[in-house]
């Protein structure tokens, strides 16, 4: 009766070892929780391709990863995303090079690129700004926007000279640019547009094909430069410490795939923009171009601003980075 009981007890403890071990092997199992936000609104149209990243990597490691894309600018301001990814309050950023150049004049690069994210892997700027990045605590993956830029007016213009002495709305990225042109540019943070434009504090603004008509710009400015300058200059950043703690089989599987997400990507927003021009113009913002000479004149300034401010902070790198970006 003794060893019935022994037995049994011995068989109860197994299995509560084996119920334990399958429980500490069911916890290693929770996939490891990302913090994922944007520069931009995640309902931005410019920030689809975000959800697209998020949504594919949560179907690609479902036992290993699990990113909470938290939201844009209204949970940490924009210019102060990349700080807090670098301090680990974020683990990923959605953002874009010219928001956080002050950590790096070469981050500027990224919006003068004229060659495809393809093109960049193969000429050495993907490695230049991923071992760039390391320096500042964070790991870069690829790109995340496409498209150029365009000037929009409440009344048109026939020549460049008429941008002159213009109070046009103004971020990092289009200052220098404005500058040259003589126009006045002002710092606005886009969720002041509207207001700034209905206001008359300013005559005009610089943004994408994508997002203008949402944010309601387009019922003021009715009138565009029908000339794009730059690149959607988005960033997919990592905190380099969270990074090294994930597993090599995913670190690996996904380096492999972002080259296929950028070409999905730049696929996407092509078609997207070619729509979104349509809609604008059904909307009644009228596109025009300047005379040829003026037009090859007007891009020409937009690169030349740039690549005269990079001369003054990483004139060594100037050389290198214009052929690494197609320049």
């Amino acid at each position: 009766m003794r060893k019935k009981g022994c037995l049994l007890l011995a068989v109860l403890v197994v299995s509560c070892g084996v119920l334990l071990s399958q429980q500490d092997s069911l916890a290693q199992k929770k996939p490891t929780v990302l913090k994922a936000v944007c520069f931009l609104p995640k309902h931005d149209p410019l920030s689809a391709m975000t959800v697209e990243w998020v949504n594919k990597v949560n179907a690609m490691f479902p036992e290993e990863l699990k990113i909470e894309y938290l939201g844009g600018p209204e949970i940490i301001s924009a210019v102060e995303q990349v700080e807090a990814l670098r301090k680990g309050i974020l683990d990923i950023d959605f953002n874009v090079g010219s928001y956080y150049a002050p950590h790096g004049a070469e981050f500027n690069a990224f919006q003068l690129t004229r060659n495809s994210p393809l093109e960049q892997r193969k000429s050495g700027f993907y490695d230049f700004m991923v071992k760039a990045h390391e320096k500042i605590g964070v790991r870069y993956l690829g790109r995340w926007l496409h498209g150029g830029f365009y000037m929009y007016l409440k009344h048109p213009i026939q020549s460049m000279d008429e941008i002159r002495g213009k109070k046009i709305r103004t971020g990092p990225l289009y200052v220098f640019f404005l500058n040259k042109l003589g126009a006045s540019p002002v710092s606005i943070k886009p969720s002041d547009v509207y207001t700034s434009l209905e206001r008359g504090v300013v005559e005009g603004f610089c943004w994408p094909i994508l997002g203008a008509r949402a944010q309601g710009w387009t019922e003021i400015c009715k009138h565009a430069i029908d000339h794009s300058f730059y690149e959607g200059d988005g960033t997919i950043l990592f905190n380099m410490k969270k990074w090294e703690t994930l597993p090599d089989s995913v670190k690996e599987k996904l380096l492999k795939w972002m080259p296929e997400y950028e070409m999905e990507m730049v696929k996407y927003y092509e078609e997207a923009i070619q729509k979104e021009k349509e809609a604008l113009v059904r909307s009644g913002v009228k596109f025009s171009k300047l005379p040829p000479k003026e037009a090859e004149r007007y891009i020409q300034l937009a690169y030349e601003a740039w690549w005269e401010f990079m001369m003054t902070k990483v004139p060594d790198l100037v050389p290198q980075l214009k052929k690494m970006t197609g320049n």
